[in-house]
């Protein structure tokens, strides 16, 4: 929208400062105020999407439909095994989850930070407690990996602790399956609306 002259902050060509300055103040709550801030952006961790023999690891920082592209590419190698089959129901429920424009600008990391702190009824934290995802977590200088479940029954996260990423496992692996096992496994995700 901003290269169509759109953007209700700013013209197109205005410089940093005037796009800065033109922002809406927003309330700090009980973060407070503070006269230094971290620029995301460097901290690439943050918005990385990796793929391994263990899973897929997507930082919170990712956009929603950032996400569903990456569980999306994990099946396209056309295999109909049960791990590529929990990838695509994941990416076709996902896909049904808010307008496009919030999947665009939304983070995955916000959402669940939302489901945790707000009791968000967040359909992607239950989609990802449901195929037993893993968070890392940052706590000063100490990382924990915890269930889907320890972290949304957790307090809430504070000011010295950041959400860092969100690994679905491989779904062959939770399950102990060898790749020579004949397994019929049944997973379906249910939206009992679509968002337009």
């Amino acid at each position: 929208m901003e290269d169509l002259g759109l953007n209700s902050f700013w013209r197109k060509g205005d410089s940093k400062d005037v796009k800065l300055s033109s922002l809406p103040s927003m309330e700090m709550g009980e973060v407070g105020s503070y006269d230094k801030y971290i620029d995301l952006r460097y901290s690439p961790e943050l918005f990385m999407i990796r793929r391994d023999d263990s899973g897929i690891n997507i930082g919170v920082a990712v956009t929603i439909s950032k996400a569903i592209e990456a569980v999306k590419e994990c099946n396209q190698h056309g295999f109909h095994t049960e791990e590529n089959m929990v990838y695509k129901k994941i990416a076709d429920h996902m896909e049904k989850v808010a307008s496009g424009f919030i999947q665009n600008s939304a983070s995955l990391g916000g959402n669940l930070v939302m489901a945790q702190r707000n009791h968000f009824p967040s359909d992607i934290a239950t989609v990802l407690l449901a195929v037993g995802s893993l968070v890392n977590i940052m706590n000063g200088l100490k990382s924990e990996e915890l269930t889907m479940e320890e972290f949304l029954r957790r307090p809430e996260l504070d000011s010295k602790s950041i959400l860092l990423s969100v690994k679905i496992p491989d779904w062959n692996r939770l399950m102990g399956i060898s790749s020579g096992t004949r397994m019929n496994l049944l997973f379906e995700t249910y939206r009992a609306a679509h968002n337009p």
